[in-house]
């Protein structure tokens, strides 16, 4: 007998409604109530039909996105985008919110390969060995979103995250600045590694030697970009700019530096990436590298649809346009 919704919300002692919205994770569910049914789930191997048949249908059109979960970010843009192809094409878009860790994008990985998407699209840290198996172990085909792929049977669209930074490092060096701190995010992922690589690239090629006393890690909200900042200023060193990974850091440096009596960009110029809608909205306005998440959403997902319908992809690993979005905080 084929295991139903109304079996799982049982075993899990909760609602029919409360079963799908984990399965679609449409609304906020209770950590503790989520694992008690993917719990039933994994121990019954159910496998609900999404796309309106009954338990254990085919899934034809649905796919899995795998991203972490944040508010008001570029991700948003992600988001939307693959949303926006996937509906075009006639497909249901399942949704892991992650912690941007390993172990819950393997979770996901894992959980999909049970549901039975058809692809899936993965939004997170870059793939280890443990993520290729769980996606070698699946007949669904997968796209890489937002890094660099460097695994030739793992498609990817990004950005060039190295050359954007390189050129606003370099832009703030043609202003005249020669003490350029960075808050960096931490890792090697596109975000921490490949920006920091940008950076370190564009001050080696002006001959302007890299004080690591002025680079400090961050995380990503305005509270660790102020902490950042400030840890940068107590250094004793004060820069006459400074290269954020994204504009959330950034915003949070240039509060420390008000906070502290410093103008921007008169005595500190500050430069974001991401161009995300914040950039605008703080005074003086931020300047910022500006790309399309959006595109990178549509394009990972158009990649993923070719694949499951067995056409060739090329290239097989894609970049999106960027360009310079100048404005106040830089002078």
């Amino acid at each position: 007998m084929k295991v139903t919704i109304k079996d799982i919300a049982k075993m899990a002692d909760v609602s029919i409604s409360t079963v799908s919205r984990v399965v679609n994770n449409s609304k906020p569910v209770n950590d503790e109530v989520r694992k008690r049914v993917l719990d039933a789930i994994k121990q019954t191997n159910y496998r609900p039909d999404l796309t309106g048949g009954s338990a254990g249908g085919s899934n034809d059109n649905l796919i899995g996105v795998i991203i972490p979960q944040s508010n008001n970010t570029v991700l948003d843009d992600f988001n939307l985008g693959i949303r926006n192809l996937a509906e075009l094409y006639g497909y249901e878009v399942i949704v892991g919110l992650t912690d941007s860790s390993m172990e819950s994008e393997l979770h996901y990985l894992d959980l999909f390969r049970r549901l039975g998407t058809r692809g899936n699209i993965l939004v997170g840290s870059m793939p280890q060995q443990e993520h290729m198996e769980l996606i070698a172990a699946s007949s669904a085909p997968c796209v890489l979103a937002g890094q660099a792929s460097q695994i030739p049977s793992l498609p990817s669209v990004h950005l060039d995250n190295i050359t954007a930074s390189y050129e606003a490092v370099t832009y703030l060096i043609q202003k005249g600045h020669r003490s350029i701190a960075m808050i960096r995010a931490a890792g090697e992922s596109a975000v921490g590694g490949d920006r920091y690589r940008g950076y370190r690239q564009a001050l080696d090629d002006a001959g302007i030697h890299i004080n690591e006393s002025l680079v400090v890690e961050s995380g990503f909200s305005v509270e660790n970009g102020r902490l950042a900042m400030k840890n940068i200023l107590s250094s004793g060193q004060q820069p006459t700019a400074v290269f954020c990974s994204t504009d959330w850091m950034a915003v949070g440096a240039m509060n420390y530096l008000i906070d502290s009596g410093l103008r921007i960009p008169e005595d500190v110029a500050v430069f974001g990436f991401d161009n995300s809608y914040v950039a605008s909205l703080v005074r003086p306005k931020l300047s910022s590298v500006e790309y399309s998440g959006t595109e990178i959403g549509r394009t990972a997902t158009r990649t993923l649809i070719k694949l499951i319908k067995g056409e060739a992809v090329s290239p097989s690993h894609a970049n999106v346009a960027h360009h310079l979005k100048i404005r106040e905080s830089t002078g």
